[in-house]
């Protein structure tokens, strides 16, 4: 009877709904309105790593091109809440590890709701060839022409699948249990298997040809995957080899150990240059210095009692001869405030074959150069300008007879994206500087609103400029013959790479982040002759130190005299620090007063400010 009942109250209900309105029961009342339910609530959530783990963002989108975003927690955990959207849906992870930035994707579809999503670099080449492209331009452009069909179960499978078979031999080396999914099984950053596969494994794309190069932390094989090609259709794909991997695990903290024994030499006091340089190999060559010379500028010029080194990352280590195992690696070095003083990239490590303890052998570079992406304000008598584009920077300790192995430099070449089709040619100007011909300069202008300033790529060109570009520095003799300083130790072409593109003009000009003098520095600047400069000011990023130099132009020969400080800032962006130029020659008078107040931002752009007196 209860059933019959059930079943009649419901025919009854049904009823009044088709007549529509509220209706009113068998006794005349009127029936309250039905009850609205809320959709089933759908979360996504996972890992976001790269081995260390993001600090960043996640951003979902679904097939209708619909985005949701959420703040990635501690140890790289995310959780996004979904409801309403519609699946398929692709994944954004963008942030930071190891002082590096990273953006990565994934992709899943609706019931993967139910369990988790990681997104890491391996995801990502799944996502990119789920979509047939770069990860990137498929989560771009993921509701447009079709792409979210390609999204299925089936394909997204069958894409995990063929990435695992590519990777077995690694995962297995490593521990990874042979059931794990890339895409799905939880982990725990910094401590679990699959996690030990992403510090172990690389990934790079060429976003031109949508090909990935996969590579290992130890450098026994490379292999490619052309995202373009479906998993289906891979019969026989290429596998990356497990050789040395286990090696190169355990290695990779007997490295971090020996960074942290050096930088406990600077706990407490200022160290000794013997205590030092017990940490570099024999022939320890970092931008043209030997370790004794390099230890000395470290401990008396640049890095205070208190630093650390951190956000440790070990690229690669070569076995292929016993004798000289070596690792490449990237570091910061660090303020005891937190401050990075530093970041220093491609540098080498190398194991003793006598005793297998590992020593720094410097960046093995004969010559120092730096390049970097720089956004600068120019506030003078005649009002403020911008400017934007990249600085190379390129430095023999001999300046214009710099020579390496007797090969005398006349002129040095940078090759890369945004620059003149034949290169940007430097030449010695005077004491340590090599200028380029273009400009007269250390930077290349690519875009400006400066009087007489040229703009030879204007803000299309700069948006254009790709992530990670690199650009290669060659130095030449005076019969324009490539020297290669070959000893056996250095090379002296220099491939450099810029993590970000320089800001646009209009980005430029729309910035709240450039450096600001205090009002007391900008008086000082209008009469000062020589002696302690002090500088003070505010807005520079708290994080990383401030560079401040200041160059005075004299009469009548036009010398300059260019000196340069680092400071480091307070929590609040706030800086003060002081510059000690030598006088000016009796003979000569002062023209002009420049003070330039450079910050880094978070991906390594220079936003300098130079007030100009």
């Amino acid at each position: 009877m209860k059933v019959s009942k059930l079943i009649l109250t419901s025919a009854v209900s049904m009823a009044l709904a088709a007549c529509g309105g509220s209706g009113s029961n068998s006794n005349g009342e009127t029936a309250p309105p039905p009850v609205q339910t809320s959709p089933v609530s759908v979360v996504f959530n996972g890992t976001a790593a790269v081995g260390a783990p993001l600090a960043g963002s996640v951003t979902v989108k679904d097939s209708k091109g619909a985005t949701k975003v959420a703040q990635i927690g501690a140890n790289g955990a995310y959780s996004v809440d979904v409801t309403g959207m519609t699946g398929p849906f692709v994944f954004r992870a963008s942030g930071s590890a190891n002082g590096q930035t990273y953006t990565v994707h994934s992709v899943a579809t609706s019931a993967d709701a139910t369990g988790k999503i990681n997104i890491t670099q391996l995801t990502d080449l799944i996502a990119g060839n789920v979509g047939g492209q770069v990860a990137a331009d498929y989560f771009d452009q993921f509701e447009k022409n079709g792409n979210a069909a390609a999204a299925t179960a089936a394909a997204i499978d069958a894409e995990a699948a063929k990435l695992k078979e590519k990777l077995q031999a690694v995962l297995a080396a490593l521990g990874v249990e042979s059931n794990a999914d890339l895409l799905r099984t939880p982990f725990t950053p910094l401590s679990s298997p699959l996690d030990k596969a992403l510090d172990a494994i690389h990934v790079s794309v060429d976003k031109t040809t949508a090909v990935a190069t996969i590579s290992t932390l130890a450098s026994a094989s490379v292999i490619t995957d052309d995202l373009k090609q479906k998993a289906t259709v891979e019969t026989n794909p290429q596998k990356l080899s497990g050789d040395n991997i286990s090696a190169a695990i355990a290695d990779a903290p007997l490295i971090k150990k020996m960074l942290a024994d050096l930088m406990a030499q600077f706990a407490n006091a200022k160290p000794e240059i013997a205590a030092l340089t017990q940490f570099a190999t024999s022939d320890f060559l970092s931008d043209d210095l030997k370790a004794q010379d390099y230890f000395d500028w470290m401990a008396n010029v640049t890095t205070p009692v208190g630093s650390t080194i951190t956000d440790i990352e070990i690229h690669q280590v070569d076995y292929s001869d016993p004798s000289k195992i070596t690792a490449r690696i990237s570091f910061a070095v660090r303020s005891k405030d937190g401050v990075v003083i530093e970041r220093l990239d491609d540098w080498q490590v190398r194991k003793s074959a006598s005793d297998g303890v590992w020593r720094l052998h410097g960046n093995r570079r004969g010559h120092e150069v730096r390049a970097y992406a720089r956004m600068s304000k120019v506030v003078s008598d005649n009002g403020t300008c911008y400017r934007t584009g990249l600085t190379f920077k390129f430095l023999g300790r001999n300046y214009q007879n710099d020579t390496t192995n007797g090969a005398a430099i006349d002129h040095v070449i940078v090759t890369g994206p945004g620059l003149p089709a034949t290169g940007l040619r430097y030449e010695w100007a005077n004491g340590p500087s090599w200028k380029n011909t273009y400009s007269n300069d250390t930077n290349y202008v690519m875009s400006s609103d400066c009087p007489g300033v040229a703009s030879p790529l204007g803000d299309d060109g700069v948006a254009r400029l790709p992530e990670n570009a690199a650009y290669v520095m060659t130095p030449y003799d005076a019969s324009n013959v490539k020297l290669s300083f070959a000893s056996g130790a250095i090379d002296g072409t220099y491939v450099l790479k810029i993590p970000r593109r320089p800001l646009t003009l209009a980005e430029t000009k729309a910035s709240t982040t450039f450096p600001v003098a205090s009002e007391q520095t900008l008086a000082a600047l209008g009469s000062y002759t020589n002696g302690k400069f002090a500088v003070a000011g505010s807005n520079v990023n708290p994080g990383i130190a401030t560079w401040i130099d200041l160059v005075v132009d004299t009469l009548p020969r036009n010398n300059s005299i260019d000196w340069y400080e680092t400071v480091l800032p307070s929590a609040a962006g706030a800086f003060s620090g002081s510059i000690e130029m030598y006088a000016v020659r009796f003979d000569e008078t002062v023209k002009s007063r420049r003070l330039l107040i450079e910050s880094p931002d978070n991906v390594r752009r220079i936003m300098a400010t130079e007030y100009a007196r």
